[in-house]
């Protein structure tokens, strides 16, 4: 779905990205009942991809091969290969043959080989082959193995797309591939070094996940990637359901049995371990046999904490999808999610203490004392602050209002909780008027302008 988005930024911007048919999900579609027409067009795409053919050459039929479009005839691809480094030829052959080697070659109807380069659809070009082309014989050393050459076929595509498709940029969507990660020098790379010898002089664009700095760097300092930061997926809390659930039910009935009807606890043990036995929990707990009647207390304390662990973590809610914000209940779980850590700022970590910890929950997640009631109370009571926030259109002149009830609670650091919902959506985007939250992500691939100068591309203030 991001990929449609994106390319019909680009058809709104003015770029040619061929006919409307001419690329899958770009056109017209027959609607599917109870189906996004993105979602729709995003299927039309992804399986025209699958239907031209993956890396796994165990899976690529002789039809995918011989029938694509695109085909570097070996003498072209060897021309291009002479002009490699000495350095890199030495590499590249020692370790995938001499050119045009073996991978991805089609001697069906030349018996000096053609290198299958991609699918070719309208003005814009796209190789599902190209992010894992160094699979084959060594799959676990793909992405990281800082010794092994670049494919013949993995040179002969970026060649081809700066030689004779004529590409004026190349996109990465998707994180993250192995450009980055080819061999060569870490910084200051030369003509020898894989990174720059696939890409040559084309600019390279790359929408990154923003909480993943590391790996982002890794592709501007090796690849000249310009970054394009975009939010992360929604996230959300775990919560209980299904046998976890129940299994919480009858913890709290077993806690109230035992203090006020303790003959009847035994019942409820066995009810309690049945269950956990029948849903495959004692695996994950490492217990094979039910605990004894004197055990069977500080058991369910135990358990108690595993549940609320489970509950507590929080999981990705979906995918992000680019140019697409967080609505309503989204955007309150992620700036919760968000929320829950100390904020940093001038390298001291507790600049701003989590909104939960401003609320009174240990910080130390792992502290045996927080019952899960209580997590569960502080949870609901943030999730109260944040939606009475989002219902003030996270207008910061709310706040006092918001946290002002909160005044001479014990354990509860009302200043710490201003700061923290402060510190949620201060900023607005200039583009399209809605509040940030810390994170850039309100107007991510709006506009084509990326791609109309690399280095000046529409973004959110926070960029």
């Amino acid at each position: 779905m991001s990929i449609i988005r994106l390319l019909r930024a680009m058809r709104e911007a003015g770029y040619d990205i061929g006919a409307p048919w001419e690329i899958p999900g770009t056109g017209e579609l027959e609607p599917v009942e109870g189906e996004h027409p993105d979602t729709t067009a995003g299927n039309a795409l992804i399986h025209a991809i699958i239907a031209a053919g993956g890396q796994d050459e165990e899976w690529l039929t002789s039809e995918q091969l011989s029938g694509q479009p695109v085909r570097i005839d070996a003498a072209t691809y060897r021309r291009w290969f002479a002009e490699f480094p000495e350095e890199l030829q030495r590499q590249v052959t020692e370790a995938w043959g001499e050119a045009p080697g073996n991978l991805f070659v089609d001697r069906a109807t030349n018996p000096d080989g053609e290198i299958v380069a991609a699918t070719l659809q309208g003005r814009e070009h796209r190789d599902p082959r190209a992010a894992a082309p160094r699979f084959r014989e060594n799959p676990i050393a793909i992405y990281h193995d800082p010794d092994l050459a670049p494919t013949h076929h993995y040179l002969a595509t970026y060649r081809w797309l700066e030689k004779e498709f004529g590409a004026h940029a190349v996109v990465h969507v998707g994180k993250h591939g192995n450009l980055e990660w080819l061999p060569g020098k870490t910084l200051a790379l030369d003509s020898a070094s894989g990174p720059d010898a696939a890409l040559g002089n084309l600019p390279l664009i790359y929408p990154f996940l923003v909480n993943d700095p590391a790996r982002g760097t890794q592709a501007k300092r090796r690849a000249h990637a310009t970054i394009v930061d975009h939010l992360i997926p929604p996230m959300a809390r775990a919560e209980s359901y299904g046998d976890i659930s129940r299994l919480e039910q009858l913890l709290d009935e077993y806690g109230n049995v035992s203090v006020m009807d303790p003959a009847k606890a035994p019942a409820l043990q066995g009810e309690i371990w049945q269950l956990i036995k029948a849903a495959q929990m004692h695996q994950d707990l490492g217990l094979d046999e039910r605990p004894d009647e004197e055990e069977f207390d500080e058991f369910v304390m135990h358990v108690d904490g595993w549940l609320c662990e489970i509950k507590d973590v929080q999981i990705r809610d979906g995918l992000h999808i680019l140019s697409q914000v967080p609505e309503d209940e989204g955007m309150v779980n992620l700036v919760l999610a968000i929320l829950r850590a100390n904020q940093v700022f001038g390298g001291r970590t507790d600049g701003v203490p989590g909104l939960r910890v401003a609320l009174g929950l240990p910080e130390d997640q792992q502290d045996v004392s927080v019952t899960r009631e209580e997590t569960d109370r502080v949870e609901a009571e943030a999730r109260s602050l944040v939606e009475q926030l989002a219902a003030a259109d996270w207008n910061a002149d709310a706040i006092d209002g918001i946290v002002a009830p909160l005044a001479g609670r014990d354990g509860v650091d009302v200043a710490g909780v201003r700061a923290a919902l402060g510190s949620g959506p201060p900023r607005w985007c200039r583009v399209c008027g809605r509040p940030q939250v810390r994170f850039p992500r309100c107007c991510m691939l709006s506009t084509a302008a990326t791609f109309r100068r690399v280095r000046r591309a529409h973004r959110c203030e926070a960029w």
